[in-house]
């Protein structure tokens, strides 16, 4: 094996270690749980825990002889979701809707074939949703979000997307890819979008809206997540009217940024 290749395979472990740990949530991961997972030998796990940890993405957790993501991921993770400002001027538009309707605000981006959760702030009721908190990624065609992501998207892009997650989106969501495809020309006539109904959170809905660079190019979205009784229509084009405003102003913002 070439230096180069064994390079890459050290990288590819990590990155699983890393994954691994992340997917262990505050109680951590044991080295041979990593072992196990990561099918790799126990000296090449500790070899790279330890490099991990000098850097600053694993940290020892609370129960002894167990690893948790590091504080240098979080700071790294701040400024690559900050990198245009976009966290940073949506949080106080954030807030000023959670305030105004009481229920839970997001700020969503595209991430390849997946919708990433920048920021949230959580309403008065508890609500479900399906990013589940900063961080969370669901797949491209899931949610409201998602739709007026891919609606002013290219519609080869779009649609190379949408065939990509579309086992996933019929499988886990019950969602058809087709139908999230037509929904589409709806949204960008409308200027937002109320999400289709899928079988994970039937009991659920929400409202999005793009936020459009000067050349109409979506640079993420706001969504808002509620308990499907409170969604009457007027409450409906009450936030939609809010969302819209905001988004306008916030892109306003971002451009003058």
């Amino acid at each position: 094996m070439t230096d180069a290749r064994r390079g890459t395979q050290s990288l590819d472990r990590a990155f699983q270690l890393l994954r691994q740990v992340a997917a262990a949530g505050r109680d951590g991961a044991s080295p041979a749980e990593l072992c196990q997972a990561c099918d790799c030998s126990p000296p090449t796990a500790y070899r790279l825990l330890q490099y991990l940890r000098e850097q600053g993405f694993v940290r020892s957790a609370v129960q002894r002889g167990r690893y948790v993501l590091g504080y240098e991921l979080f700071a790294l993770g701040a400024q690559a979701g900050n990198a245009s400002a976009l966290r940073e001027h949506a949080r106080p538009v954030l807030l000023r809707l959670a305030q105004q309707f009481g229920d839970s605000f997001f700020l969503l981006v595209a991430d390849g074939y997946q919708v990433l959760c920048l920021d949230m702030l959580a309403g008065e009721l508890p609500v479900q949703s399906y990013s589940g908190a900063v961080g969370g990624r669901i797949p491209m065609g899931l949610g409201q979000a998602s739709q007026v992501l891919l609606a002013w998207l290219g519609r080869a892009e779009r649609n190379e997307i949408l065939a990509h997650n579309a086992a996933t989106l019929r499988l886990d969501y019950g969602l058809d890819s087709e139908q999230i495809a037509a929904s589409l020309n709806s949204v960008r006539r409308l200027g937002f979008a109320s999400g289709l109904v899928d079988k994970r959170l039937p009991g659920y809905t929400g409202l999005a809206v793009p936020i459009l660079d000067g050349a109409g190019h979506p640079l993420g979205a706001l969504s808002c997540a509620l308990a499907r009784p409170r969604m009457t229509e007027a409450r409906r084009q009450a936030l939609a009217k809010a969302m819209q405003d905001a988004a306008q102003r916030l892109a306003g913002k971002l451009a003058a940024w």
